[in-house]
This record gives C-alpha cells, sequence and structure tokens, in this order.
C-alpha cells in the first residue's frame, strides 16, 4: 500500500501518530465544556477531572485546567480571578 502511495512506511506511521492526540484533544474539550456548561460552571477542573475518569477517560487535571481556562469555562481562583 505505501509503495501505491509512493511514501515509506515510516511516514505513514508518523502520520497515524499524529492524528490521534488531536481526535483524543477535540473528544477531551468537548466532554470538558459539556460539564462544565451543564453545571452552570460551578464545577471546577478537579470535579471535571473526576466526573471524566467514571466516565472511563484518561485525563490529568492539569490537561483539565488548561482546557478549561483556554475556553474560559472555569470562575474564582482558578482562573487567577481572587475575590
Amino acid at each position: 500500500m505505501c509503495q501505491l502511495a509512493g511514501v515509506s512506511e515510516r511516514f505513514l506511521s508518523f502520520l497515524c501518530k499524529k492524528r490521534a492526540p488531536v481526535e483524543e484533544e477535540m473528544e477531551t474539550r468537548s466532554s470538558d465544556s459539556g460539564i462544565a456548561v451543564e453545571h452552570r460552571r460551578r464545577y471546577g477542573y478537579r470535579r471535571i477531572t473526576a466526573k471524566l475518569r467514571r466516565r472511563g477517560m484518561r485525563v490529568n487535571h492539569k490537561r483539565v485546567l488548561r482546557i478549561l481556562r483556554a475556553d474560559n469555562l472555569l470562575g474564582g481562583a482558578a482562573t487567577g480571578v481572587l475575590w
């Protein structure tokens, strides 16, 4: 198949490995934002991480925090705003 396409096996494996994290990131991002909106931004990154883990997703709390900050879905001290 690689010969027909004119690419090496190494390049094909590189492309396959590169796409997987992007798809996983999008799935995590949509799940995070769904939970945050569902609970009207009352859930912090720790509760969202726990809920995702209960759903069977392997996520790190730091990753969830980074995604929620980027999407502006956190409130309070987690965003750097102290009351």
